[in-house]
């Protein structure tokens, strides 16, 4: 009888379970003055990006339905004006501080005031409780570096524009500091993982692999912690000296390339992309290194990675780019195959252009985020003499 009970009663929180896991999340957004502008949610599940957008508005009450797999992050973006500034007239302008908090399989409460977003408060969750703790910490200081850049763009002495800068700074390295310190008080926060993801720049590498392992182990299986990984992971293999992480990619002439069949040459890698400007720009210099040494042992293999997440429109805008630029060295695409192999972030490619310079044996010789420029052209020399 009672071993009956017991299956009986198992079987109830299975199901109890399984419904919550099923029937997902519930965010309610109650932002003042809101009204009829668009409202918006961004959240990255598994490396790919969703907006959500509100299956019931009612005045200044939003609601928004779904599902995670896991943790994420989500931020809410408004169409209020509130939201940005016009620092040149005429339609530039410069995004307010967003309102960030953790999406998981539950009801979500968030209130806030359209012209303050990013004060907001989010209730659901022992995630959000902790991210609001951290966010009151912040709010003083996040308010006050919007207000620097704003009123930097109208500063027109020189020496006002400085005294700013040097404000925002101060800002800037409080903030990093209050990050720094939760993340080293809060091993077993979600939160202290979505910090972590987002400072990478912000550590020295041997720094940034040690507070990731003082982390405990509960959101390690995450995409956010994998990122981490991949981060220190890329480093590494981008040290000077390291050997080179293989690949076979498809090419832009539908033929599989393999990084190991140029062993014996000189291999520069471009990550780049069509939508990348500074890549792009990057490119005339880079026919001009191409058509110097290609004699000579060198070839240049471009890794391009697209926006879409649906692989043919980022294969026309990537071969549209190729055909448009008049790039005659291999091409390949890291969409393709991208959940198997991500060379991005095997890499650990932080911005775009990274240009990253092998030697006949596979291994870096010079690594560098951006065109390249002089820099480039005198490892170049010093390996070619020329």
């Amino acid at each position: 009888m009672k071993k009956t009970i017991l299956m009986i009663a198992g079987g109830l929180l299975l199901a109890i379970i399984s419904s919550a896991q099923e029937r997902g999340f519930k965010i309610t957004a109650n932002i003042k003055g809101q009204g009829d502008y668009r409202l918006s949610i961004s959240r990255l599940a598994d490396g790919k990006r969703i907006m959500d957008t509100a299956v019931a508005h009612n005045g200044d009450a939003f609601v928004y339905t779904g599902r995670v797999d896991e943790p994420v992050v989500g931020t809410l973006s408004s169409a209020h004006p509130s939201a940005r500034y016009e620092f040149v007239k005429g339609g530039m302008f410069m995004p307010a501080p967003s309102l960030d908090f953790i999406i998981t399989n539950r009801d979500i409460t968030i209130t806030a005031d359209a012209t303050e977003l990013y004060k907001g408060t989010v209730a659901g969750g022992r995630e959000n409780k902790e991210l609001d703790k951290l966010h009151q910490a912040e709010a003083p200081f996040i308010a006050q570096d919007w207000e620097i850049r704003k009123k930097r763009f109208k500063k027109e002495d020189s020496v006002a524009r400085n005294a700013a800068m040097a404000e925002q700074k101060a800002a800037k390295e409080r903030l990093l500091d209050i990050r720094k310190q939760f993340i080293a008080k809060h091993p077993g926060s979600f939160v202290s993982l979505m910090l972590l993801s987002r400072l990478t720049g912000d550590y020295d590498m041997t720094a940034y692999e040690a507070a990731y392992h003082k982390l405990s182990g509960t959101y390690k299986n995450t995409y956010l912690a994998k990122y981490i990984v991949s981060r220190i992971s890329g480093a590494k293999a981008t040290e000077v000296g390291a050997k080179a992480i293989g690949f076979t990619k498809m090419d832009n002439h539908g033929q599989p390339f393999t990084l190991a069949s140029l062993k014996g040459k000189y291999v520069l890698l471009d990550f780049w992309g069509s939508w990348c400007g500074p890549c792009r720009a990057s490119h005339p210099h880079l026919k001009e290194i191409y058509s110097k040494y290609k004699d000579k042992g060198f070839e240049i293999v471009g890794i391009a990675e697209e926006k879409s997440d649906d692989l043919e429109a980022a294969k026309k805008s990537w071969l549209g780019a190729i055909q448009s630029d008049g790039l005659s060295w291999i091409q390949v695409l890291n969409n393709y195959n991208k959940k198997d192999a991500d060379m991005v972030m095997a890499y650990g490619i932080e911005g775009f252009p990274t240009k990253i310079l092998l030697d006949k044996d596979g291994k870096v010789l010079f690594k560098i985020v951006g065109n390249g420029g002089d820099e480039l052209d005198q490892q170049l020399k010093s390996v070619f003499g020329l």
